[in-house]
């Protein structure tokens, strides 16, 4: 594998190579799930926000909202949150818990090559949590939880909670559907990121060996991009969605297993961990269901129940 140009993944982009890692954020190096957290904090109603999440993959699947890309879930909260004129303070609301071992992944990457973090995440969540790693080059949403809505409105929004998670398939879309009628204005134009912003992110870069470490739906096109620029896709503890695209999928306890995997392929090694750090597999040569429930059993375990989500 090593030395042959033009026959592995790892040689997709012949001798010239600029070292830069681009990974997301929430999996591959903290555990919490942001916009899953403040709600818990806010409503205390876990069926609404799983509900929301549904009906953001209806609008990116189903519907095919124009302009809409999976991931955007922090867009369709922030009304519902601004609702309760209740201030969000980070601090309080949200533990950060970081991967095993973050902080010396980190630092092992940051020494051998350029890192992005691109995330759909808040970003003054993400740019504080991100620092303390080391994480300079920082991409997250920009929303507003403080949104000026009319008070009919927002009586509206804070009566509906409880009613959304209290319905399933066709009468959620429908109840959501109308609810979002009224405030597709005033969210339309936040600067989230979601699946297409991350893969424009890494290509606005102009990498010519990029390394994409992501873990579920919205890294896809993220995954996507890094190989036809000639790079390598990373599933850590990844979901079907991102194991579907991605080159090599690394099942571990240990942000450690990025660290070494990254350091392997920049030195065009195939990514060969210690079994006592992890496994990774090459997808293209691997059972792929296998891996698929290996890889979430690994990821439920580590993130609990915000392991099923995205």
């Amino acid at each position: 594998m090593e030395g042959k140009e033009g026959n592995t993944i790892l040689n997709r982009s012949g001798k010239d190579l600029r070292k830069m890692v681009f990974t997301d954020y929430e999996g591959p190096w903290v555990l919490n799930d942001f916009a899953y957290e403040l709600c818990m904090a806010i409503f205390n109603n876990d069926r609404f926000f799983r509900n929301i999440s549904e009906f953001d993959d209806y609008l990116y699947y189903i519907e095919k909202r124009e302009g809409y890309e999976a991931g955007y879930t922090l867009k369709l909260i922030a009304p519902f949150i601004s609702a309760t004129r209740q201030r969000i303070d980070l601090d309080s609301m949200i533990k950060v818990v970081y991967v095993p071992d973050a902080k010396i992944a980190a630092s092992r990457i940051l020494k051998n090559c350029r890192a992005v973090v691109i995330s759909t995440a808040y970003r003054e969540f993400v740019e504080k949590t991100a620092r303390v790693l080391g994480f300079q080059e920082v991409h997250a949403s920009e929303v507003d939880f403080e949104m000026e809505l009319g008070e009919e409105l927002r009586k509206e929004l804070l009566h509906s909670v409880d009613f959304i998670a209290s319905l399933s398939g066709e009468e959620l879309h429908k109840e959501l559907k109308r609810i979002f009628s009224k405030i597709w204005g005033l969210i339309e134009n936040f600067k989230v990121i979601g699946a297409k912003e991350k893969a424009e992110i890494l290509e606005s870069y102009e990498p010519k060996f990029p390394i994409a470490i992501g873990d579920s739906i919205t890294d896809c096109k993220m995954f996507e991009k890094a190989k036809e620029l000639g790079g390598v896709a990373i599933a850590f503890n990844g979901n079907r969605y991102a194991l579907e695209k991605a080159d090599f999928a690394i099942i571990s306890h240990s942000a450690m297993a990025e660290a070494i995997a990254v350091e392997q392929i920049l030195q065009n090694k195939k990514p060969k961990l210690d079994e006592k750090i992890g496994k990774v597999y090459e997808l293209e040569k691997s059972e792929f269901e296998e891996v698929v429930r290996e890889s979430m059993r690994s990821r439920v375990k580590l993130r609990g129940i915000v392991g099923n989500l995205g």
